[in-house]
């Protein structure tokens, strides 16, 4: 009756751990599915495209004219007039 309810309620596989590995012992597709172990974080780090990034960065710096920061104007004179001139 267990094993009927578990089948017809996936939830229920939630409460039972002993079920849930036996349905996955049972599985064929889980038994078909590869079984390497993959670690992609442990694979060395691929040099060439950071290393042509690198070399592309060293040329702009070489062959950018960097200028000084522009000195503050100062603020244009404006008049006013005490009376309308025209």
């Amino acid at each position: 009756m267990r094993a009927e309810t578990a089948a017809g309620n996936p939830f229920a596989l939630i409460t039972d751990p002993g079920s849930i590995r036996q349905t996955i012992e049972k599985s064929e597709s889980l038994s078909r599915l590869s079984q390497r172990k993959c670690h992609p974080l442990d694979r060395a780090v691929i040099r060439s495209a950071s290393a042509e990034l690198a070399a592309y960065d060293a040329k702009i710096d070489r062959t950018t004219i960097y200028l000084p920061p522009e000195e503050e104007k100062p603020a244009p004179v404006v008049r006013s007039f005490a009376q309308a001139v025209n």
